[in-house]
């Protein structure tokens, strides 16, 4: 099916894959797209014919360029996807509906019309904590906007158990998310299918000087936050003790009140097309989120390219990462501060804590323990046709 859904020879239905999403994935700009894409080329390696529909009916070339060369088709207009389900819905075996708006909108569709199908809601994370979280720091800081969020909040954990209850499997990316979720609804088949990182190489030198690296796309709320906490509160303590450390905030879709936060010490970047240098020239990557959900993107990519990571207890949460030994945790700005600059000064310390992060990553963030959830989920939908 490369290029256009009608395209190709017949496949047995189980083979047939729709992924359903708000948009196409961007790997290059957010930690949710970059464990979709990479979902999908497992998929894709297992001989797997895939569909994509985006929910904003949109298709940058780009994007959907990059999707197509894996073999991946991409049906971009609404009705065009429904008719699809009509009239082509008994060759889907799995559709993978990810986060709750995309999953509910297609729902009633694909029970219509392709009745066989496993429907497998995949959360990316559960919307509801990271709601639930913002609210709660706002209420903490008496801001007016804390009646509409925790409001929200509470819808968005409504919409979520029903699409739990309503799926055959959820996926989450930890298995704290998966313990909350079989709390609250009992019986539901969860899974674990976190973040996918690719093995570490071992071997580079810490970075000379005193870079201190944030990335996160900053249409995501807890990433705005998180920069201006850093900027404001935690790196001049940081600057104190080493005058010369710089902020470096990289990332997409920067708003003003994180852009206006360049100045002396702290450079914003923006959307940089390869991390790959940002990394080499960062001595530390810091984390300091203060709500959210799910497994941190930022920090498994850190590790990935051996640079160690600062961050608050939420930052690492679900990742097996101890305190002191694979990453440095704190949940004040002084303390955050502190251990930042124990970091930028001390080469051993860097060093050996990059040496014992590397294995971790590798064993529990591997593609072969995707690759496990994902064959299962495969095997199951085919005998589910039969």
């Amino acid at each position: 099916m490369p290029g256009s859904p009608g395209a190709g020879p017949a496949a047995a239905p189980a083979d047939v894959v729709l992924i359903v999403d708000h948009q196409l994935p961007t790997p290059d700009r957010d930690s949710g797209s970059l464990r979709l894409t990479r979902m999908i080329e497992q998929l894709t390696a297992l001989d797997r014919q895939v569909l994509f529909f985006p929910s904003d009916g949109r298709a940058e070339p780009r994007y959907a360029d990059r999707l197509r060369r894996q073999g991946v088709a991409v049906l971009v207009d609404q009705e065009q996807q429904v008719r699809f389900l009509r009239d082509q819905g008994h060759r889907i075996g799995l559709a993978l509906l990810c986060r709750p708006q995309p999953a509910l909108r297609l729902l009633g569709e694909i029970r219509d019309f392709a009745s066989h199908c496993t429907v497998v809601y995949d959360t990316v994370d559960l919307h509801f904590r990271r709601l639930g979280g913002q609210a709660a720091l706002a209420e903490r800081d008496g801001r007016t906007d804390r009646f509409r969020l925790r409001a929200q909040a509470e819808t968005v954990r409504a919409l979520e158990l029903l699409l739990v209850r309503e799926s055959e499997v959820t996926l989450v990316v930890s298995a704290e998310e998966r313990a909350h979720l079989e709390s609250l609804v009992p019986g539901a088949d969860v899974r674990v299918l976190s973040n996918i990182h690719a093995p570490v190489v071992a071997g580079a030198a810490p970075a000379e000087g005193a870079r201190v690296l944030f990335v996160g796309h900053y249409q995501h709320a807890p990433n705005a936050d998180a920069a201006r906490w850093l900027a404001r509160e935690i790196m001049p303590l940081v600057r104190r003790e080493v005058p010369e450390a710089v902020l470096d905030l990289v990332g997409s879709s920067a708003p003003e009140e994180v852009t206006s936060l360049a100045g002396e010490g702290v450079v914003v970047h923006g959307w940089v097309p390869d991390l790959g240098p940002v990394y080499a020239r960062a001595r530390v990557a810091v984390a300091p989120l203060r709500f959210g959900a799910g497994v941190k993107g930022k920090v498994g990519e850190a590790l990935e390219h051996q640079v160690p990571v600062v961050g608050t207890t939420l930052a690492f949460e679900g990742m097996g990462l101890e305190h002191d030994r694979h990453v440095l945790m704190a949940d004040t700005a002084e303390d955050l501060a502190a251990h930042l600059v124990r970091v930028l000064r001390d080469d051993a310390l860097h060093g050996s804590l990059v040496r014992r992060a590397a294995p971790r990553l590798r064993d529990r963030f591997g593609p072969e323990e995707a690759r496990r959830t994902l064959l299962g989920l495969l095997a199951e939908a085919g005998r589910a046709r039969r």
